[in-house]
């Protein structure tokens, strides 16, 4: 069996990686701090000038203003230097991570797969020694009687015929299925489909894949393949007949929300926070889904660009409109929905992974639809939904075909939001946060942790969004 602990990250490669980013981070620092102590120099000697007594005070004030510009220049030259070292830097621990999660994607499937070939070998090694066991029994062959004493030849029963041979002609059998077993062992395996079971008197309809749901009590450190996915899905029945949006029911957890990188950005500081149990959307909310409460409600629909209704994710839609379909969805039902906040939002697309994607760090093709994802509808149109294979939490297009409104104000960064998992609402809420990136978008945009902002009355083609509900 493989030993898949020496593909771990060394221990040493991770603290030289760790302090790296650091000395840098304080170079950075530092340059930025001299370059404005030199900014706050120079207008203070600029103020001074204006005041100076003689000419050669203005020219000795001059000349120090000047050599101090040059040193602002050169300083700002090093920092621009210094933030370029620290993108290549994130750059290249990213292609890392691509080339170890490929490793051990490899070694895991290789392990699986001759575990199963030991496990045959070994089945029909025992079956051998039975066989053999058998042919050593006493009595199966009866002895002929003394010569001249009878003519009847020997009496062989029929268990003890070519007893001897068995092994021999079982050893190519065990060839052969050793071989199908190896390779069927590296063919991808088939999602599983569901058995689905309607409550008439509950007014909801369930539906539960084979399994188990992972623990409540905390996400899994590593994504299951979508085949081994166990996650129980339910429909909430409208006052007006038919059901809403198919919900899958995600476990509380904790999770490391954001992401740290060496150069400032949107998304980071990481930090820990807790997710509730609660209820998410398995698809992104279909134009057949809004075209249903535009119709109750005597809203206008919204604009299909040409794609087609039915089940294609529905886009053209405000964050306001998203709103109104969530309030309508909680009168219809009796259920209390919602758009998830960000921490939700993220804790349901990490699907308990901790890379770039729901299933590692790199593009992985069949997974989603992008501008560079390889998919036949990449940068020209919404995908149906589902047409892609689920994450271990059982949701569809997290990653791809259209962003998705949450309920969050936008603010720069993460200082200062909620740990519980709560949308945050503080602040001027001039922008709100969509998450996930789109079939027009490039593939980077649709990692787990990157965040876009939108005026919440913009109606894109590529913004849509997906309903959270409350247990």
């Amino acid at each position: 069996m493989v030993d898949a602990t020496n593909l771990q990250t060394p221990h040493g490669d991770r603290t030289e990686t760790e302090s790296l980013r650091q000395a840098l981070g304080e170079v950075r620092r530092e340059a930025q701090q001299e370059v404005a102590r030199i900014n706050r120099r120079l207008r203070e000697r600029s103020a001074v000038e204006g005041g100076a007594a003689s000419a050669a005070e203005q020219l000795a004030l001059r000349q120090e203003l000047d050599s101090l510009q040059r040193t602002l220049g050169a300083k700002e030259q090093a920092l621009d230097a210094i933030t370029e070292e620290c993108r290549r830097l994130e750059d290249v621990l990213e292609d890392q991570h691509l080339v170890f999660d490929g490793l051990r994607k490899e070694v895991e499937r290789r392990d699986l797969s001759l575990t199963a070939a030991q496990e045959e070998v070994s089945r029909l090694r025992q079956a051998l020694l039975d066989l053999q066991g058998q042919g050593s029994e006493p009595g199966l062959l009866e002895p002929a009687p003394p010569r001249g004493l009878s003519a009847e030849p020997p009496r062989i029963r029929p268990r003890a015929v070519g007893v001897g041979l068995w092994p021999l002609l079982l050893l190519p059998a065990l060839v052969v299925l050793v071989l199908i077993v190896w390779l069927r062992a590296d063919r991808p395996r088939a999602p599983a489909t569901s058995d689905i079971a309607t409550s008439e008197s509950s007014g909801t309809e369930t539906a539960t894949d084979g399994g188990a749901l992972p623990p409540d009590s905390e996400s899994t450190a590593e994504p299951l393949e979508p085949s081994s996915v166990s996650v129980p899905t339910q429909r909430d029945r409208l006052r007006n007949g038919g059901f809403g949006p198919t919900l899958a029911r995600l476990p509380g957890g904790r999770f490391l929300m954001g992401r740290n990188l060496t150069v400032a950005s949107d998304f980071g500081p990481a930090r820990e926070v807790e997710i509730a149990p609660f209820l998410m959307g398995v698809y992104e909310v279909t134009f057949e889904d809004y075209d249903r409460f535009a119709r109750a409600v005597g809203r206008g629909f919204a604009k299909d660009f040409g794609w087609g209704r039915g089940n294609r994710p529905v886009v053209g839609v405000s964050w306001d409109d998203a709103r109104a379909y969530t309030a309508w969805l909680s009168r219809e039902t009796g259920r209390s929905y919602r758009l998830p906040s960000e921490a939700e939002w993220e804790y349901a697309a990490r699907a308990g992974g901790r890379g770039s994607y729901w299933w590692g760090f790199g593009l992985e093709p069949n997974r989603a639809v992008c501008f560079d994802c390889g998919s036949a509808w990449d940068n020209r149109a919404t995908a149906p939904v589902g047409s892609f294979n689920p994450s271990p939490f059982g949701l569809h297009d997290t990653a791809g075909n259209v962003m998705e409104w949450v309920a969050d104000c936008y603010q720069s960064g993460y200082e200062g939001a909620p740990s519980d998992g709560r949308a945050r609402t503080d602040g001027p809420c001039t922008d709100r946060v969509a998450r996930g990136g789109a079939f027009n978008k490039p593939s980077a945009s649709m990692r787990t942790f990157v965040r876009a902002r939108f005026v919440p009355g913009t109606r894109l083609d590529m913004l849509g969004f997906r309903v959270a509900r409350d247990l």
